[in-house]
């Protein structure tokens, strides 16, 4: 047996896996299962036994039940979390048990199964344990290759962390919430988080939720019969079987309606859909991963969005920050879109634009930049852009620290709108306290909201 540096053993020597469990009829279906894989298995039924195993041998995967005569499965996640961390680790639960799942997959499990083991899918789990990334894998490494040249750019302290958290995120199956404002690049994060995982070569799925109409909707997710409906006049599939083994990217999630978050929360419940106008169900195994500029606590908290489903998708929260906050990243983003733009024969910026560039607060962020380029690109008559090409004029600082082209009252408002939404951001979008905060009573505080145009 072999093992490479830091005690891995090589990807194709990824042979035993620790299966725990109490109920002997679980533990020889999860034997056989294995077996008939070509796998070989060791089975414990405590966790004192699964601490004796995972002593003495290295694991390719670890299958833990979730209720255990000495513990608590959980007590094995941890354990091998913080001693065995090249060991993917996935749980059973108990059937219905969502609660269970969900603290699993925070502790670090890379997925979990429901009882009774549906054997497609403990197949499907094992096959996209097996094939992880190696630990510490390069984030843009053969990113560019087939992706149209998709990767991160910026070496600034808020990039480093978002790296850092889709390379751990890639070596997980937990569903993963993107947060961030319009723009600040969430599509992109979720394709990363993809093609650095186990699901790297099956589809990727991406869906606008706020662009399909409801009545739709659940023929869109989920497919649907011949004869369903009024111009059903073949079988489709749909996000949910378009994705199959892959990653289902849900893009502004909080625009679902309520209708439709009772029969996703049941889907990625259960693993299972049911097409329209079909009485059977079928096994799906998809990772979900969502995203939305809004603030999906503060849905919860207004009734638009359940709170069950709200915890099944935000198990990891990855924050994209937006582009005011990382102002270091602007020179190479700039570099590498005028050469996307223009390619060799793309005009440089002149030291003055990049200045008016580093300066402006880019409310659109990096989708902005990049049409502010594509503009300044085309309006250029010289060498070289100038402050004028990139008509920022509404938030471009001069030399004397004023605003040039802004009104008095645009300033104002700009400055009272940058207040509130540091205000709402350090009390987590409670209004009363951030109010309090503020030195205002509620009532003025929620005018200043509407009449500001402020989405939370």
């Amino acid at each position: 047996m072999s093992v490479s540096k830091g005690g891995r053993r090589l990807r194709g020597e990824l042979a035993r896996v620790l299966v725990v469990d109490d109920e002997a009829d679980i533990r020889e279906l999860l034997d056989l299962t294995l077996v008939r894989m070509g796998l070989s298995a060791d089975c414990a039924g405590t966790v004192a036994e699964a601490r004796a195993f995972l002593a003495r041998e290295r694991y390719a995967l670890c299958l833990t039940d979730m209720r255990l005569p000495d513990g608590e499965g959980l007590e094995v996640v941890r354990l091998i979390g913080e001693q065995y961390a090249e060991t993917p680790v996935a749980v059973i639960t108990a059937f219905g048990s969502a609660e269970n799942a969900v603290a699993a997959l925070k502790a670090g499990a890379f997925d979990y199964l429901a009882k009774p083991v549906a054997l497609d899918q403990l197949r499907s789990l094992i096959k996209s344990a097996l094939n992880l990334p190696p630990e510490g894998g390069d984030l843009e490494a053969g990113v560019n290759e087939g992706a149209s040249g998709v990767r991160l750019i910026g070496d600034s302290s808020a990039m480093r962390h978002v790296r850092e958290m889709i390379d751990k995120l890639a070596r997980s199956q937990a569903p993963v919430y993107i947060s961030g404002e319009s723009g600040s690049g969430k599509e992109l994060a979720a394709r990363l988080i993809h093609r650095q995982g186990a699901r790297q070569a099956a589809p990727f799925v991406p869906v606008n939720c706020g662009a399909i109409p409801e009545n739709l909707m659940e023929s869109e997710f989920f497919g649907y019969r011949k004869g369903a409906f009024t111009g059903a006049d073949s079988e489709r599939d749909g996000f949910f079987q378009a994705a199959q083994g892959g990653t289902l990217f849900l893009d502004e999630v909080a625009d679902l309606p309520l209708a439709m978050q009772v029969k996703l929360l049941r889907a990625i419940q259960e693993k299972k859909v049911r097409k329209v106008g079909s009485t059977l169900e079928e096994s799906v195994d998809v990772r979900i991963i969502s995203a939305t500029h809004r603030n999906l606590k503060e849905c919860v908290d207004a009734g638009t969005f359940r709170q069950d489903l709200y915890y099944r998708l935000n198990v990891i929260e990855l924050r994209m920050p937006p582009l005011r906050e990382r102002c270091d990243d602007i020179p190479p983003l700039v570099s590498a879109m005028l050469a996307r733009i223009g390619g060799d024969r793309s005009p440089q910026l002149s030291s003055d634009a990049m200045r008016a560039l580093c300066a402006y607060s880019f409310p659109g962020n990096v989708r902005e930049l990049e049409n502010v380029l594509e503009r300044a690109t085309a309006l250029c008559s010289g060498e070289a852009i100038v402050v004028e090409d990139l008509q920022l004029a509404m938030d471009v600082v001069d030399e004397s620290g004023g605003r040039l082209g802004e009104t008095l009252d645009d300033y104002v408002n700009r400055l009272e709108k940058q207040a509130i939404l540091e205000a709402l951001a350090k009390t987590g979008f409670n209004r009363t306290a951030a109010a309090r905060l503020l030195g205002v009573s509620f009532r003025s505080l929620r005018y200043r909201i509407e009449r500001l145009g402020i989405e939370e």
